[in-house]
């Protein structure tokens, strides 16, 4: 059954209309008929069946029939730090880590991340939130992840630096401690990733983490390009924690 994400605020009757954009991909792209059933979510956790009971591209219809809780929510909440990268790798990251369950994004620039600046992220903010989103529904999410605008990486750190959730900065250089052993004795549902760009990180950028709260781990003895470590990553926690 095809799912969409609309504001929380048109689910206020049992008749609900659809936003243009929506619309537009029900009779264009889908060519769905009146009579037809989809999924509503409202971002808030929870899911409607409904039905359609007007179809054109200005505006479809639809008629709430059920509404229950979104099971495709992890109990585990992931906030993954990533440094900017090209556009390609920076955007697979958003999509494989939102099916995944990743809860929030956060773009970092760190002294080897391509660009320098927060501002250049700016304009790339919706294109990034409509793959977000596309991916959230494709996977049977029950909210839509968090894209923050990019910080700098000092900026980032001080944000997390009083939140409960366990802090794990991914580094090559780590021989000692994995990322599973931290997790097996972490009893919490809270984790922020930190994942490095291509280059990786500084030793002095790993030092200020661990002033932050961040405890350095590995993903075993192989060297991992950023976005196949952060899919990684995000997928052994969920394993581990749920």
């Amino acid at each position: 059954m095809h799912r969409f994400f609309i504001s929380s605020e048109r689910f206020q009757t049992a008749e609900i209309s659809l936003p243009r954009e929506i619309s537009q991909q029900i009779c264009r792209v889908l060519r769905l008929k009146t009579g037809s059933e989809i999924l509503l979510l409202d971002d808030l956790g929870y899911e409607y069946a409904s039905r359609l009971t007007e179809v054109n591209e200005a505006q479809c219809m639809v008629s709430v029939l059920s509404k229950q809780p979104s099971p495709g929510e992890p109990a585990t909440q992931i906030t993954l730090l990533i440094g900017l990268t090209q556009r390609e790798k920076f955007e697979l990251i958003l999509q494989k880590c939102t099916e995944i369950g990743v809860t929030t994004f956060i773009p970092i620039i760190t002294t080897r991340t391509l660009s320098q600046k927060t501002s250049d992220a700016d304009d790339k903010l919706p294109r990034w939130k409509k793959i977000i989103q596309e991916a959230a529904e494709q996977s049977h999410r029950g909210r839509i992840p968090l894209l923050a605008p990019a910080l700098k990486y000092a900026d980032a750190l001080a944000q997390s630096k009083t939140d409960d959730a366990l802090k794990l900065i991914l580094w090559e250089d780590e021989a000692n401690l994995s990322i599973k052993q931290q997790l097996r004795a972490f009893k919490g549902k809270q984790v922020s990733l930190i994942i490095g760009p291509e280059g990786g990180l500084s030793a002095e950028e790993v030092e200020l983490a661990k002033v932050s709260g961040y405890i350095p781990v590995s993903l075993g003895k192989r060297i991992l390009r950023m976005e196949t470590a952060a899919i990684h990553a995000a997928g052994v926690v969920l394993y581990e924690l749920g």
